[in-house]
This record gives structure tokens, sequence and C-alpha cells, in this order.
């Protein structure tokens, strides 16, 4: 078992919150908004597809912003960035949003998948265990990135 450094300590304890956060609050969203509802239709105007692309944009974008100002905080001494995540937006928004353009393609993807497997509909308990794990996880990534990039 390796030591971890403060620094990183305190990066997983606020990818980890952000990730929690997210894991509860999005799927209670839909079970207010969607529980006198019928399952929803994965394609269409009002469906899952444009649910989770809304999702991820805003989700990213939100993170991205508190995640930035929590990283000001942090102290980044010798952190060693990835050239890759030094592309990213310098912004906490700007970098949550560009993260988030990116999830809405795999959702966008995953929903194809669905539909190509003949899924349809989703019941809403089925609907907010997805969302649970999609929400949490991407939640999760874009604080840690978006600490990542900030102290770069």
């Amino acid at each position: 078992m390796r030591d971890r450094s403060p620094l990183s300590r305190q990066i997983l304890v606020q990818s980890t919150l952000a990730g929690l956060i997210n894991l509860l609050v999005n799927p209670a969203i839909d079970y207010l908004t969607s529980r006198h509802e019928p399952p929803q239709r994965v394609w269409g105007v009002d469906g899952l597809v444009v649910g989770f692309v809304l999702t991820s944009l805003i989700l990213s974008t939100l993170v991205g912003v508190f995640s930035a100002r929590a990283a000001r905080r942090l102290d980044a001494d010798g952190m060693a960035t990835p050239r890759w995540l030094r592309r990213l937006p310098r912004r906490g928004w700007s970098a949550g949003l560009a993260l988030g353009a990116g999830a809405a393609v795999f959702a966008i993807a995953g929903s194809w998948l669905l539909s190509v497997a003949g899924v349809t509909t989703l019941s809403l308990p089925a609907l907010m265990a997805v969302k649970a794990v999609y929400c949490g996880t991407l939640g999760f990534w874009v604080a840690r990135l978006v600490i990542l990039r900030t102290l770069a």
C-alpha cells in the first residue's frame, strides 16, 4: 500500500464527495419530477437521451465551478500533470463544460447501444439506478480532472 500525499488525499476526498452528492441528488430529482410518469422512452424530444445530455452538461459545469474554487485553496507542490489534461480550459466552468460535452457523446452512444439491444423504455427505478451510477461516476471524474487541471 502506497502512502498518499496530503494533496492527493484531498483531491480524492473532494472528488468522492462530488461523486456521492451527484449519486444522490440526480436520481432524487428524477424521482420527484417523474414519479407519476409512465416508463420513459430512450429516444425522442422528452426521451432519456435529452435528459442525459442536459445532465452531462449541467452537472459537469457546476462540478467544474465548485471544484476549481476548492482547488485554488490547495497547495500544488510538485504536481505532475499529463499533457492531455493541460489541454483542458483553465477556468473551472469551461473545463467542466468540455468534459460534460465529452460525457454527452458517451451518453448518446450508450443510448444508441440500448436501442440496438432492443431497449425502448426505462422504468423509473431502472432510470434512477442508471442515473445514480452515471452521475456519481461523472461527478467524481469531472471534479478530479478539474482539480488537477486547476493545480497544473
